[in-house]
């Protein structure tokens, strides 16, 4: 990431981009750190279904496809591109060296969400300047998710009542021949990576339909896209529901139906946003909102530093009683006193730090970017 500068002035931004991105993170930062034990609905599925958790990273990546078409919209400096994507695939690798507590090459992990990010960003960007129009970017969006549903539901054939299994994906096999199982998620035991090829893939329809989004709203502008915005997220998870008949959501694989039915509902939200913070002009700035947009603005600095916090407060040894614990579990265990309601206490606790970080840098108008 770009060291923090002060920002200059600048045209006038959606702030429907930055509150919708702020809600996520914001999401995001406080899910993240509720502690191991119950709560069962406000953390990932293991498998197939969905949970509130499982739309922060699709959600991100869908809003983080908006803000491309947005910057992208007058021309691409491919130099500039090309320097991001390696920059955040080398912060990527160091990134999960310090989550993972692991300085040693022979294991390090080479994928990873900030990599796919880089990829991501840079895929897209080269179809939508082969496919400029939004309208053509539509058929592009579903011929990926029709290769990536034949992949995989073909692949499901031989699993168990033909469904895909943490043990029978194609990811077990395709990313463990590319990178190696040592450079994968947990060593490549769970039998899948969630930042692996197969999710490139998925997620990039997520990527695109936000692009398209943007292009829609950017064509729209002076009217107001609002209306065609919640048409499309409609059409979009509607589509969801029924590739769901033949791949279910699965958040871990990437399906086309998880693909869809995160990046319809994303959209669908940013349109009502969009409504409200850019197309009613007379609507003020309230607290609430300037707090929510100061997350925005930072959101890949609170994001992704969230994970470095958690890995160091982890490791963090205080002593208790005579007995060495994690600053974590220490803090847990001072709020358990308090309130029986210790775990989402503990998440709150850390959501008001990050705001504090965050209010402090939107103040001083320090924005850290990709």
């Amino acid at each position: 990431m770009e060291r923090a500068l002060k920002e200059t002035p600048k045209k006038r931004r959606f702030r429907s981009l930055d509150i919708t991105r702020g809600l996520i993170v914001l999401l995001s930062v406080f899910l993240f750190h509720i502690p191991a034990g119950g709560y069962e609905y406000l953390r990932h599925a293991r498998w197939y279904d969905i949970t509130i958790m499982d739309y922060i990273l699709p959600g991100f990546i869908t809003v983080f496809g908006v803000g491309m078409a947005f910057a992208y919209h007058r021309g691409v400096n491919w130099s500039k591109l090309i320097k991001r994507t390696i920059r955040l695939i080398i912060y990527g690798l160091i990134f999960n060296m310090i989550v993972d507590w692991k300085f040693d090459l022979s294991t390090i992990r080479i994928t990873g969400v900030l990599q796919l990010y880089g990829v991501l960003g840079l895929l897209a960007v080269i179809i939508s300047t082969l496919v400029k129009s939004w309208r053509w970017l539509i058929p592009v969006v579903a011929f990926i998710l029709l290769i990536h549903g034949y992949i995989l539901f073909s692949f499901s054939q031989s699993c168990t009542d033909g469904l895909l299994q943490p043990d029978c994906n194609p990811s077990g096999i395709i990313d463990v021949a590319v990178f190696g199982a040592e450079h994968l998620y947990h060593q490549g035991t769970m039998g899948y990576d969630p930042e692996g090829i197969m999710t490139v893939i998925g997620a990039l329809s997520n990527v695109l339909l936000g692009m398209i989004a943007g292009k829609i709203l950017l064509e729209k502008r002076d009217k107001g896209a609002w209306k065609e915005l919640i048409l499309f997220g409609a059409a979009v998870l509607l589509l969801s529901y029924a590739a769901s008949n033949f791949l279910p959501f699965n958040k871990k694989i990437w399906t086309p139906s998880f693909a869809m039915l995160t990046a319809g509902s994303v959209i669908i939200v940013f349109a009502f946003i969009h409504l409200i913070f850019d197309q009613l002009r007379n609507t003020k700035k309230t607290i609430f909102s300037w707090y929510i947009e100061a997350f925005g603005r930072n959101s890949f600095l609170i994001y992704f530093g969230k994970f470095i916090v958690y890995s160091f407060l982890a490791r963090i040894m205080i002593d208790a009683g005579g007995e060495e614990v994690p600053f974590s579990a220490w803090l847990l265990s001072k709020i358990d006193l308090v309130t029986q309601y210790s775990q989402l206490a503990y998440a709150g606790v850390m959501l008001l730090a990050w705001s504090i970080v965050a209010i402090t840098l939107h103040l001083k108008k320090w924005y850290v970017k990709a």
